[in-house]
């Protein structure tokens, strides 16, 4: 069905397109970790990273690959585990935000996602280090341009909650925290059946329907960071796992 779509991970967004998502119980990958398991709120696995809004689909950029890990400085102890992704005909390799090393025949961009040279048909066991706390540095000048850029036209009532958020304190932890202040306190509701959004998906949702599933806040919530001047993009993943006690692995 044109309006139905299961869980899962794609290289583009377009939120608002579905109105029912069923939940996949396929396996995307296991995860057996060398010392104790993390908590869950430090359990996020990065897929693509979508840096371009149209006013209604989100898109990677054309990123190439490099053959050595992207430099950040690490602010804690590393993480060491393996994984054994299932076959999914696809480039994409998952890790620990942020990785440190690179598994054989792969690279990073330099949006810290992991890219295999072939797609992968077959189950693929690889072995990582990632530091669950660390610092990317600067924005280079074409990163914060392409990370505040929107479209010219369109959702005029977020772009004016955002510039009256930003007159009122322009800090950026301040404009976080007013956007997530309001999906706490307003009825907002997150939903695997939400209606539908017409053309100016950020508007319609935020003052409209208020009820979605994940892609849903995070468009509304990067709009409004680039609306208010904060740099910001979408980062898809999955968070955390199941643990399989039998096995020992992360699910």
């Amino acid at each position: 069905d044109v309006y139905q779509g299961p869980t899962g991970l794609s290289d583009e967004m377009i939120p608002g397109t579905i109105s029912e998502l069923s939940q996949s119980g396929a396996v995307a990958f296991r995860v057996r970790f060398a010392g104790a398991v993390p908590p869950p709120n430090q359990l996020y696995w990065r897929g693509p990273v979508l840096w371009n809004f149209d006013g209604r689909r989100w898109t990677r950029l054309d990123e190439l690959p490099s053959n050595t890990p992207v430099a950040f400085t690490p602010e804690g102890p590393p993480v060491d585990y393996s994984v054994i992704l299932e076959p999914s005909n696809r480039l994409w390799l998952f890790a620990l935000d942020l990785p440190a090393t690179l598994p054989p025949r792969a690279g990073m961009t330099a949006s810290f996602q992991l890219l295999r040279e072939q797609p992968g048909n077959e189950a693929y066991r690889y072995e990582m280090r990632s530091y669950l706390a660390y610092r990317t540095g600067e924005l280079t000048a074409a990163e914060r341009f392409r990370a505040l850029r929107i479209p010219q036209r369109g959702n005029a009532r977020a772009r004016a909650l955002a510039e009256e958020w930003r007159q009122r304190d322009a800090r950026p932890e301040a404009l976080v925290e007013a956007a997530l202040t309001l999906f706490r306190e307003q009825p907002f509701y997150y939903t695997l059946t939400p209606p539908l959004l017409g053309p100016e998906i950020v508007d319609d949702f935020l003052f409209r329907t208020r009820e979605g599933f994940c892609e849903h806040y995070a468009n509304a919530f990067v709009f409004l960071m680039r609306a208010a001047g904060v740099p910001a993009r979408v980062v898809t993943g999955y968070q955390g796992g199941e643990m399989n006690w039998m096995g020992g692995d992360l699910i």
